[in-house]
């Protein structure tokens, strides 16, 4: 049940969207508003917030780093490798392909669930929150080759063309370069300076909201366009997307830690992170990027339903071999 009333607040917030946008309140280019405004503040200000707060013990585990992050980039790779044979949409569908199959919603519905499973067990909440941080190495990635096709750089030669190529992958990406700052910050153990890091979190704490309420803004006319395109195509690749997101993601990452020799929890609570449905910030590239948007809310609505099923057989198994 963990698992359910996790996910349940996930469609309370997508539905309380649809009915804003029933309503006329707000304009209509609000959603698209909204999934900028996650993209670029909240969730880099968020990702600041948390990095910047662990200590370099907890980033020394190099096993469960390689068996998250690996797992997550082979299944982006097969997610994209796939689209691109069997699709032949292009790069852009390819990339959230990727994504779907790929990026976690660790952070708003794998943290729930781990301190609904392991009350007051402070190590599982730091592993839990580590894991929480892993899904921007493919949302970096991804929304560097969507700056790339939409031709936010034009390439020149010598000074001018690493100039530009730094203010577009580093500059230009915030989640990156918050990243690259919150890690910094841990390493060196300085930390956010106490008002600025309260401040910070305030910021953060409105990522998760906004990108919901963003999801559900124009979430209906998305779906019926989605499921209007390509008739039977679009079941067979929505099945294909669950089966690589919620079954063979997290066996991966389950293998690649069981042969790195991790302690039964990191193992436990690291693979259950990775069976949480497709991040939502996937929706919110694809608006962003108009690649595929409205197939984009589409998984993320199927596959976070689905997983409130895939996350309890996987609590029982975890359960059953001794890691939760």
């Amino acid at each position: 049940m963990e698992a359910f009333y996790a996910v349940l607040p996930v469609f309370l917030l997508i539905a309380v969207g649809a009915a804003v946008h029933m309503t006329d309140v707000l304009p209509e280019n609000t959603g698209a508003a909204m999934g900028l405004y996650v993209l670029k503040l909240a969730l880099p200000v968020l990702m600041l917030h948390i990095l910047s707060g662990a200590s370099r013990l907890d980033l020394a585990h190099g096993g469960f780093w390689l068996g998250v992050i690996g797992a997550q980039m082979l299944c982006y790779l097969l997610g994209y490798v796939v689209d691109r044979l069997f699709s032949r949409r292009g790069t852009g569908p390819a990339i959230i392909s990727g994504l779907a199959c790929s990026a976690s919603n660790t952070a708003f519905v794998g943290l729930p669930i781990v301190a609904g499973l392991l009350p007051g067990d402070h190590e599982a909440m730091v592993v839990a929150g580590l894991a929480a941080l892993t899904p921007n190495v493919v949302v970096i990635m991804a929304q560097i080759r969507m700056d790339c096709l939409a031709g936010s750089a034009a390439w020149g030669d010598g000074r001018g063309r690493i100039w530009k190529l730094l203010r577009l992958f580093l500059l230009g990406n915030p989640l990156l370069l918050a990243t690259l700052v919150g890690l910094g910050l841990a390493c060196s153990g300085l930390g956010l300076w106490q008002p600025l890091d309260h401040a910070a979190a305030l910021i953060g704490s409105t990522a998760a909201p906004c990108m919901l309420l963003a999801l559900g803004f124009d979430l209906r006319q998305k779906l019926v366009l989605a499921l209007r395109r390509n008739g039977g195509h679009t079941v067979i690749r929505q099945a294909w997307l669950l089966l690589c997101k919620l079954g063979i993601h997290p066996l991966i990452c389950w293998g690649i830690m069981h042969l790195a020799g991790l302690p039964p929890l990191w193992l436990g609570v690291g693979v259950l992170m990775s069976a949480t449905g497709t991040a939502l910030v996937a929706s919110v590239l694809a608006e962003v990027y108009s690649a595929v948007p409205e197939e984009a809310a589409l998984t993320a609505v199927l596959c976070n339903a689905a997983s409130m099923v895939s996350l309890m057989l996987f609590i029982f198994l975890l359960q059953g071999a001794g890691c939760l």
